[in-house]
């Protein structure tokens, strides 16, 4: 009787062991069917948040008195999201060059007669605030980033 017991727990320790690998491998009857297998393998590949896009460095000339008082060289990079957003920025990237420009001859020689030097957090602000006006919608450039900005006094 011992022995009858012994090979029935043995057997029942052999079964349980099987279906237990069965299930953790997937094999036989806990085999997921394979429209499932085709559903999870297409991941779509995220898009980064924060593309950017150059924009060719802009020179600015200060005239104060009749003659050139400093040269400001700025390099900018337009921040923006979507495949969609670059080529629309890339197609008027000399819109936004253009607007950015004859802004900034009005704006800069102002900032300096106030301030007496350039705040960049401004600057960056009102490059943003041209930038969503060439675009006509708010969204479409995320952000302006001033990379360097280079001041040459004329002597």
């Amino acid at each position: 009787m011992k022995r009858l017991v012994l090979i029935f727990a043995l057997v029942l320790l052999v079964a349980g062991a099987t279906i237990g690998a069965m299930k953790w491998f997937g094999l036989g009857p806990f085999q997921k069917p394979e429209d499932e297998l085709a559903q999870e393998k297409p991941k779509e590949i995220e898009a980064p948040d924060a593309l950017f896009v150059d924009v060719e460095p802009l020179l600015i000339n200060v005239v104060q008195g009749g003659a050139i008082a400093t040269t400001i060289q700025l390099e900018v990079k337009l921040e923006t999201a979507g495949n969609e957003n670059i080529i629309q920025i890339k197609r008027m990237l000399p819109q936004y060059k253009d607007a950015f420009l004859k802004d900034l001859h009005a704006f800069i020689p102002r900032m300096l007669s106030e301030l007496g030097r350039i705040d960049l957090p401004t600057l960056k602000q009102r490059l943003q605030l041209v930038a969503d006006r060439v675009a006509g919608e708010k969204g479409v450039v995320k952000g302006v980033l001033i990379q360097s900005l280079l001041d040459t006094p004329q002597q």
